[in-house]
């Protein structure tokens, strides 16, 4: 017979499990703070191809994915956007060849998110460590 007890306590699942922050992309390479096009520049004659752009806190949001695209330029699969807590601007950077973006979302969006097989691997929740700015620099004294 069913326990029927209406006091007893009932164990609750938690509505939302929790999923694990990702702070990497599965590509190895230094990542620097971009913040502008001539940054990306200086950053693209010093190191080619082998780097990824990362964009400045929020900067999906405050400035849009066409801004990020026009910074990037034909870097743009090798760089990060970080697009504040907006999935629709994590989604449209990443249908325009975003490699990668940075959403702050509930686990119910980010599940929603990582349904999408094109999106999966590409979706991360923390920012990546960067790589120090000074390294950049032929002197300490030159700024970017």
């Amino acid at each position: 017979m069913p326990d029927t007890d209406l006091l007893r306590p009932v164990a609750q699942e938690r509505p939302d499990p929790a999923l694990g922050s990702r702070t990497s992309l599965p590509i190895h390479y230094p990542v620097f703070v971009i913040s502008s096009r001539h940054e990306m520049e200086r950053v693209a004659q010093l190191k080619g191809k082998r780097f990824l752009a990362l964009s400045v806190e929020s900067a999906g949001s405050s400035f849009g994915v066409p801004w990020w695209l026009n910074v990037v330029n034909t870097h743009a699969e090798l760089s990060i956007l970080d697009c504040g807590d907006s999935p629709t601007t994590a989604r449209q950077a990443l249908d325009l060849g975003v490699g990668g973006v940075i959403c702050r979302v509930n686990a119910a969006q980010l599940r929603t998110l990582q349904s999408y097989d094109r999106y999966r691997g590409r979706l991360l929740t923390l920012r990546p460590p960067s790589s120090r700015s000074d390294n950049l620099r032929e002197d300490p004294h030159d700024s970017l």
